[in-house]
């Protein structure tokens, strides 16, 4: 569950047991968790979900405090990060989420493209900015793909989309990334909504996380 801000919405989400709780660092956004972000919203996810803290095109050594700082889990990175800065990030003891835009994804990646020093991709629909736009991209795409590591698939995901999800066909499928379409307002999350999705979603076996 990406993207949250506000403390009471924040626990009713994490009521639903996501496996991950996600904060926007990127001043960007419309779900920026603000420059002296209130240290509580941190405490709330319970064991059981990792904090992920998304960043784009951070200065690595700012990174590295706010996550120290959070005690965050993961970070899920939405600029132009290169492969370097990734692999610094992994010698630093940082789990990685990169998102990936489907569309100019290689078949083949050598070294050096989209993996190096990344646990999980995220494949999302790309648009003029950072960060997701709420649009679906075509998931067979995908199912070409030679990925080697698990993946999340965003974009435009919304309440009525889990039997399709059952249809995407690959084995390194981990989770979905879902978020405008499961909103009341930017940040505050429709926890109904969300909570039937989960337990859709659950019954497939797939994880689930939420988009920028």
């Amino acid at each position: 569950m990406c993207g949250l801000l506000f403390p009471g919405n924040i626990e009713e989400v994490c009521a639903l047991e996501p496996d991950f709780a996600g904060y926007i660092f990127y001043p960007g956004s419309g779900r920026y968790v603000g420059k002296r972000p209130d240290p509580s919203i941190f405490s709330i996810p319970g064991k059981s979900t990792l904090k992920v803290g998304v960043f784009v095109n951070e200065e690595i050594g700012s990174l590295i405090k706010i996550f120290e700082m959070f005690r965050l889990d993961l970070v899920q990175l939405h600029g132009s990060e290169s492969p370097g800065y990734c692999m610094a990030l992994k010698e630093a003891g940082i789990r990685v989420i990169r998102s990936v835009n489907p569309e100019t994804a290689g078949h083949d990646p050598g070294p050096g493209d989209h993996w190096d020093g990344v646990n999980y991709l995220l494949f999302d629909t790309p648009g003029p900015g950072f960060g997701g736009t709420g649009r679906k991209f075509e998931w067979k795409l995908l199912e070409g793909l030679h990925i080697p590591i698990p993946f999340l698939l965003g974009g435009g995901i919304g309440p009525g989309d889990a039997e399709a999800i059952r249809q995407v066909s690959h084995g390194k499928l981990l989770g979905v990334d879902v978020n405008s379409r499961f909103e009341l307002s930017p940040g505050l999350k429709d926890a109904g909504l969300l909570g039937k999705f989960i337990a859709e979603i659950r019954r497939s076996h797939i994880g689930l996380i939420e988009e920028t």
